[in-house]
């Protein structure tokens, strides 16, 4: 099931009915009980965690190892199974406790591309983040044309049936919060199939009927790629989130 992130620094996990999930928390340099936390969710596949680090936000970047061959659950689980949101839970809790920190007192910002960038929106605003930067994500899963062309076989493990889950449609999960953060969409004109009509814009679409703010960057381009360094989505972050940068 996946591979180990342990030869790397600043590695922890935690443990929850038999499953592992490994995690590298850089706490900042300066202040790191009250300093912000970028979280960074890797997209599907076997990635190394990111090296990020900062002196002045704490760095938390978990592996989602699960699913098909090991290669990523969407943050999500197995067979209807969320045990990939409860292992998230426990470990962001352990990385924020390190540092005298809870998620009641945490200012959270939550970064991911592709299957990261489905994460980011899912656990974002569960978790209460005040920024949420997702970069080329998936929106529907089972149903969309994405899922038709290949993905099929990485989204129909995840879900105990084809229809149902209100997390197999973000449209459909977000609606179920009443409190939203600054939202951060990147997508490339010419992408996959249908993709930017079927993923991107239908969650614009439901942000503008729902009066929901959103920062939207159509990258004029083709590809499946990431488009924003990290270093670049945390100025953002800075720029429009916090408090004091605003009017």
């Amino acid at each position: 099931m996946g591979y180990s992130w342990r030869e790397y620094d600043n590695i922890s996990s935690v443990i929850h009915d038999g499953r592992e999930m490994e995690y590298r928390f850089v706490p900042a340099k300066q202040n790191p009980k009250s300093a912000p936390t970028f979280i960074i969710l890797h997209g599907h596949g076997n990635y190394p965690p990111a090296r990020a680090a900062y002196p002045d936000w704490n760095v938390f970047n978990p592996l989602d190892n699960f699913g098909f061959n090991g290669l990523g659950s969407w943050w999500l689980g197995e067979n209807g199974i969320k045990f990939t949101i409860e292992l998230f839970d426990l470990a962001l809790e352990k990385a924020l406790n390190s540092v005298g920190q809870t998620l009641s007192t945490s200012k959270l910002f939550i970064y991911g591309s592709s299957m990261g960038g489905y994460g980011a929106l899912l656990h974002g605003v569960r978790i209460g983040a005040k920024g949420i930067y997702a970069n080329v994500p998936q929106i529907k899963l089972l149903g969309s044309t994405y899922s038709k062309k290949g993905q099929y076989k990485y989204f129909r493990p995840i879900f105990e049936t084809d229809e149902g889950d209100i997390h197999n449609d973000l449209v459909k999960y977000l609606s179920s919060f009443s409190e939203h953060p600054l939202y951060f969409i990147c997508e490339n004109r010419f992408g996959q199939v249908n993709y930017l009509r079927e993923q991107c814009m239908s969650l614009i679409e439901h942000f503008n009927q729902n009066k929901t703010n959103y920062h939207l960057e159509i990258i004029p381009t083709s590809g499946h790629n990431k488009n924003r360094r990290l270093l670049e989505v945390k100025k953002l972050f800075e720029q429009y989130c916090f408090e004091t940068n605003r009017d």
